[in-house]
């Protein structure tokens, strides 16, 4: 029954797909070979699939955590590209089939690889166009209290007691598919907006910052030919649109003053009157939750003025937009490129994209946890303190604005001459003279440090406690700076890396290299273990090292290609000369997942290669990145549910 199902399902496609995950592997195979062999689905396709394929690798028997058959109706299979490129290798390292199972012929092998190439790695990206569904969703933590601040002209830890964001595969904490609102989250807004009313607008007015926030929020008084009615209307027009980040329906002001007039009659005073619905718009789902109004009657539109004001000031300040970004949403002038533009460019000169180096960078590069769920016993560590912590996350996110500020090349995110230290950390790392607590920037003389790859934050979160791991450390530049992750480990991965652990008369790079005699473990190892081992003169806290345990650090490396290095110096000058598009890409891939709070798709991979490609036409500069990140079509586009595909 079920291969009568199959054999009804998209016959060619499907058929091909599976057989060349399994069969990939023989020797001497080319995928430039000419004319294709031509293969019947029904008489020799599906047999095969009934045979190899869906006995291990069903929705039911999930073997190796493969779901081939599921995998398979998502079309076109780039869709699940990750799965197919872990199957690929396990049955390129012999993984799969065992050997003591029936072979395909070599026409089928040549046929089928011939096919995965043209489906997997030649997939013509400029034949889709898809802005993907953006789906409404509820301000983060940070966004929840920066957007309070900026609301109210006021400073303060407003979301402190909202339970922690969680990150989705996307890596960011302002993924729609992970920002969820619980009970408790509920009654914490109200929490919060008591809190927000008390220190922005008290009954009793005691500082000067509180009358300048009292009339910036109460435009207008009741007195001479001015009711209390047109006085409020006046004062909730401005405040509310502010606080949804656009115009009022009628009929959403007409609900304001009908509450109004009701706790005026309640007997409160015009105050508190007002006061209270402003308390109401606070834990309001139109304050709470990011919203775009849908056009009915089109599948995909570009998004109005308005809808693009939010998307841009939280994208680049993580908070609502300003009264400039407001004034050119209502004339509808912010669509025009050049205004855009030119928005982009003031944005990101302003204090609040900032918010960029302490959100985006630390959460893309991973070192956000540190001093939370990675720190040490200060007992066994004393030298380990709180403020040491702080300011290596300082450094990476300071340094990442400076990128950003001044515009620099995105090179120099791997090889700078500059860092940013105080006097705490610069000891920490056996820099000399530099005093005091303030972070400031600090020219280098010595090449290891510029750059994330001589952060310590970067370099704590990529170890394990008390040791350093080469296998983290060239796994972490490979997924997240480069994004060209290797396949994850075969089953028994674990169990072998067990076996060696437990030599205790070999180095950390025998281990490695033993380990990496498996063929299935060698395809990968031989891509991250040198970027790692070049790693190896900082400890696990990034600290400088010639030696580990009396042994001299042995940092050389040498990749696939035969390509060859030594210590952080030649890893930079590799990554620098040889990989910066790669950089670039996922610089560029980051970002947009950021801007647009949602996993990418294989769609948005078209759309990163076109922005690489124009930002290749200059100097890879940050900036050029952002800009074209904002003029994209996903970024300017929205589709409607009903055409989600």
């Amino acid at each position: 029954m079920r291969l009568k199902m199959i054999e009804t399902r998209t016959v060619r496609l499907i058929g091909l797909a599976v057989l060349v995950l399994f069969f990939i592997q023989a020797p001497g195979l080319r995928s430039e070979e000419k004319e294709p062999l031509r293969l019947d689905f029904a008489v020799e396709l599906a047999p095969l699939l009934k045979k190899f394929c869906f006995s291990c690798h069903s929705a039911k028997r999930k073997k190796g955590d493969i779901d081939i058959e599921s995998a398979l109706d998502s079309q076109p299979l780039v869709s699940r590209k990750d799965l197919w490129i872990n199957v690929l290798a396990r049955v390129r390292d012999g993984d799969m089939p065992p050997e003591d199972e029936d072979q395909p012929s070599f026409s089928q092998r040549r046929e089928l690889i011939r096919w995965l190439d043209d489906s997997i790695n030649k997939f013509d990206y400029s034949k889709v166009r898809d802005p993907g569904y953006e789906r409404a969703r509820r301000l983060t933590n940070r966004e929840y209290n920066n957007t309070v601040e900026d609301l109210f002209g006021i400073k303060g830890s407003f979301s402190g007691g909202f339970p922690e964001d969680l990150s989705g595969r996307s890596g960011f904490d302002n993924s729609a598919n992970t920002l969820f609102t619980t009970t408790l989250l509920l009654e914490r807004y109200i929490g919060s907006a008591d809190l927000v009313l008390r220190t922005a607008l008290p009954e009793r007015v005691e500082s000067e910052s509180q009358k300048k926030i009292r009339e910036a929020i109460f435009i207008s008084r009741p007195g001479e030919g001015v009711s209390e009615e047109k006085a409020a209307r006046k004062i909730f027009e401005r405040f509310l649109l502010r606080a949804y980040r656009r115009p009022l329906d009628p009929a959403e002001l007409e609900e304001a003053l009908r509450r109004f007039r009701s706790f005026r009659s309640g007997g409160r005073d015009y105050f508190n009157s007002a006061r209270e619905v402003i308390r109401v718009a606070l834990i309001s789902p139109k304050f709470l939750i990011r919203t775009e109004r849908r056009r009915a009657g089109s599948d995909e539109y570009e998004v109005g003025s308005w809808a693009l004001a939010g998307r841009l000031s939280y994208f680049l300040w993580s908070s609502m937009p300003d009264d400039e970004l407001f004034s050119l949403a209502r004339t509808g002038k912010l669509s025009d490129p050049e205004v855009l533009e030119g928005q982009v460019d003031r944005m990101l000169r302003d204090p609040r994209a900032e918010t960029l180096g302490y959100i985006f960078a630390a959460q893309w590069l991973g070192y956000e946890i540190l001093g939370t769920r990675i720190r040490l016993d200060p007992i066994d560590n004393p030298w380990c303190t709180d403020s040491l912590m702080a300011a290596m996350k300082k450094e990476t996110s300071m340094f990442f604005n400076e990128l950003i500020r001044e515009n620099r090349p995105v090179t120099e995110l791997i090889d700078a001459d500059y860092t940013y230290l105080n006097e705490e950390l610069a000891r920490h790392y056996g820099i000399r003279g530099v005093k005091g607590t303030r972070m400031r920037r600090v020219a280098l003389d010595t090449a290891v440090r510029g750059g994330i790859l001589g952060h310590g934050s970067v370099l704590a979160c990529t170890s394990f406690p008390g040791r350093t791991s080469p296998v983290v450390r060239g796994n972490w530049i490979l997924s997240e700076v480069l994004g060209t992750p290797p396949p994850p480990p075969p089953p028994d991965a674990g169990e072998l890396a067990e076996r060696i652990s437990e030599n205790r008369r070999l180095n950390a790079r025998q281990k490695l290299e033993l380990h990496s005699r498996k063929a299935s473990c060698r395809a990968c190892h031989s891509l991250m273990d040198p970027l790692g081992f070049s790693l190896e003169n900082f400890d696990w806290f990034g600290r400088w090292r010639d030696k580990n345990r009396g042994r001299k650090i042995d940092a050389r490396g040498r990749l696939p290609d035969g390509t060859e290095f030594e210590g952080v110096k030649g890893l930079k000058k590799v990554l620098v000369e040889r990989r910066k598009d790669e950089l670039a890409s996922q610089l560029i891939r980051k970002l947009l997942s950021f801007a647009l709070g949602r996993q990418l798709e294989y769609y948005d991979e078209g759309v990163v290669r076109q922005i690489a490609a124009k930002a290749a036409r200059g100097d890879l500069r940050f900036n050029s990145l952002i800009g074209e990140v904002v003029r994209s079509y996903p970024f300017r586009y929205k589709k409607n549910r009903s055409s989600r595909k």
